[in-house]
Parts: C-alpha cells; sequence; structure tokens
C-alpha cells in the first residue's frame, strides 16, 4: 500500500519537473498546449521561478525585455507625497507606488522605512503600513531582481504621522 501511495505521489510530482511546453493549433483550429512534442508545435521554455510558462521572447513588447532587463523608464513613491502630514490613530499608511513597465516575473520590491527593510518582499503597487508611530519617517523603494541585486532605487519621500493624544 505505501510503495503503491509513493509511485502515485511521484508520478504526479512528475509534471513540476517538465521544462518545456509546447502550442500548437489542432485542424479545428483549437489553441492546444502539450508536454508532448506535436511536429507543428511551437516550444515554450517554462521557467523555475514560478513554474509557469513564460512568454516566448517574440511575443514581449520592448518595455516588457527592457523590464526583465532591469531597465524601468518610471519608479517612484507617490503616496504620502513628500512631507505629507497623515492623521491615523491606528499607526496606518497606505503606500501607493508608480512602475512602468510593470514588475518583471523574478523581481520584487523592498520597501524601506526609516531606513530598514520591511520584513516581506513586495509585488503590487499598493501597500499599508501598519503599526507606525507617530512621527517623523522617511521611506524608499527598491526594485531588486532574484540575486538581491538592486535594479532601481525610487524617490525618498518623508511623511508625518499623526495619532490623537493618548490621556
Amino acid at each position: 500500500m505505501r510503495i503503491g501511495i509513493l509511485l502515485l505521489t511521484l508520478l504526479m510530482a512528475l509534471p513540476l519537473f517538465a521544462r518545456d511546453v509546447y502550442k500548437y493549433i489542432s485542424e479545428d483550429g483549437e489553441v492546444i498546449y502539450s508536454e508532448r512534442y506535436h511536429p507543428d508545435a511551437e516550444r515554450i521554455k517554462v521557467t523555475d521561478s514560478k513554474r509557469g510558462t513564460s512568454q516566448p521572447q517574440s511575443e514581449l513588447s520592448e518595455e516588457e525585455l527592457a523590464a526583465a532587463a532591469g531597465e524601468y523608464a518610471s519608479f517612484s513613491i507617490v503616496s504620502p507625497s513628500d512631507n505629507e502630514t497623515i492623521r491615523n490613530d491606528e499607526g496606518s499608511v497606505p503606500v501607493g507606488i508608480s512602475l512602468d513597465p510593470g514588475l518583471a516575473e523574478g523581481h520584487v520590491i523592498h520597501l524601506y522605512v526609516d531606513g530598514n527593510k520591511l520584513d516581506s518582499d513586495v509585488r503590487q503597487t499598493q501597500v499599508i503600513l501598519q503599526q507606525l508611530s507617530r512621527g517623523t519617517h522617511s521611506l524608499q523603494a527598491k526594485i531588486v531582481n532574484s540575486e538581491g541585486e538592486s535594479l532601481k532605487d525610487s524617490n525618498s519621500i518623508t511623511f508625518h504621522l499623526r495619532q490623537a493624544a493618548v490621556e
């Protein structure tokens, strides 16, 4: 019984190790993706980082190719604005990031509050910082590739968090 379960588990895991996917159009005009070779198929390389398919380079725009190479046209913190005062008793501060083109596969954003990197990597352009103490804070973001190399730094902003007085 144990051997059967082990073999079934290994058999189900085989697609995870596949490196290539083939795309072709059937006689009926249906687009088919398969792990098996077909004479009229276009080979698509599967990336290791997310176990998904990557687009053939011919389908990537110039901007996407530039982003993949770490060349972003613009990257900045747009919210809060520099020197803005935010009133929030819970210590929550919404952060908005402008990024063009969008974040490339394998790249993440590191946020730095008061020079200290936040524990989690960011992949979206809207984030809420939580449990900040009242006072003046600095904020900066950096785009980092999968090897940990910094590719682009955002502007550094200062904001002021105000909370109701504790009595």
